[in-house]
């Protein structure tokens, strides 16, 4: 079990640090108008934006127009989370993962259980790479299945590479992940019979400059400025829906070309890596 455990860290380790250019991260700013955009985010979430409580905590967690702040970000992605913002329950179930003074694991895999509902898989990902190496629960092959199944199906690109090599090294060929390995054998028949074979370890990168991040910021503010809040009061019962097509912090998986789903890469980067590799 040791051995298998120590290969599966040297995969992780592999699939974890993903090509992200360093233009894409949204950095942290210190100017004016970045302080200003920070600003008035803060107001749209006193007025009870559950998207702007997503954005507030993507600020802090970058330091944008605020000094960078993790509990508060975490603070934000969690009231978020409640009004069933799946990027934020994503976001909010990594932070209370990681080893700190606020980690609590067992908030953390339902937070991911729940950004999974809306067919978000990121979440699913994270959920078997967790399951699959154990350092955070008790390893379950058939939970690791199940979740690692869960991406693949839905074309989350690196579950797919990370499937492929799972299957194709002599190392973990043996793992008791039947539902994966047949999607893994399904996918190489139908590549066969097409005459396609996409590169195994290509991935597409994309490139988000400054500007385009605040174009973004004044699209949404001005968006929010003109739209109903989600509680007149600030606070509230849940909101189911908020899905990954229309929210900040979101995969490829809905529209690679938009400036939030370059995020997660950063998050892939800076989070998962904490106890999986």
């Amino acid at each position: 079990m040791k051995k298998i455990t120590l290969i599966l860290s040297l995969l992780f380790a592999s699939f974890l640090i993903f090509p992200v250019k360093a233009s894409n991260h949204l950095s942290a700013c210190d100017t004016k108008d970045c302080k200003e955009y920070f600003k008035a985010y803060k107001i749209l979430t006193k007025r009870g934006h559950s998207e702007a409580m997503a954005t507030l905590g993507e600020l802090y967690y970058a330091g944008y127009g605020t000094d960078k702040n993790i509990k508060q970000a975490l603070k934000w992605f969690r009231r978020a989370a409640k009004f069933g913002i799946t990027s934020a329950q994503y976001k909010a179930g990594i932070l209370y993962l990681q080893e700190s003074d606020y980690q609590d694991i067992d908030k953390g895999l339902k937070l991911l259980k729940k950004s999974t509902k809306h067919s978000f898989s990121p979440g699913s990902f994270a959920l078997g790479k967790i399951y699959l190496n154990g350092g955070l629960v008790t390893q379950d092959l058939t939970q690791a299945d199940e979740w690692l199944s869960k991406a693949f199906s839905l074309n989350n690109q690196e579950a797919i590479k990370f499937a492929s090599k799972l299957k194709n090294s002599p190392k973990t060929v043996s793992l008791a992940l039947p539902k994966l390995y047949a999607m893994v054998d399904s996918q190489v028949e139908n590549n066969q019979a097409s005459g396609s074979y996409p590169p195994i370890n290509e991935m597409e990168t994309i490139t988000v400059s400054a500007p385009q991040y605040t174009e973004y910021f004044d699209a949404e503010i001005a968006r929010l400025n003109n739209a109903i809040p989600d509680t007149s009061s600030g606070t509230g019962s849940n909101i189911a829906g908020k899905t990954c097509g229309n929210m900040w912090g979101c995969s490829t998986e809905m529209d690679s070309h938009r400036i939030r789903d370059v995020l997660l890469s950063d998050w892939g980067l800076e989070t998962l890596q904490f106890r999986l590799n």
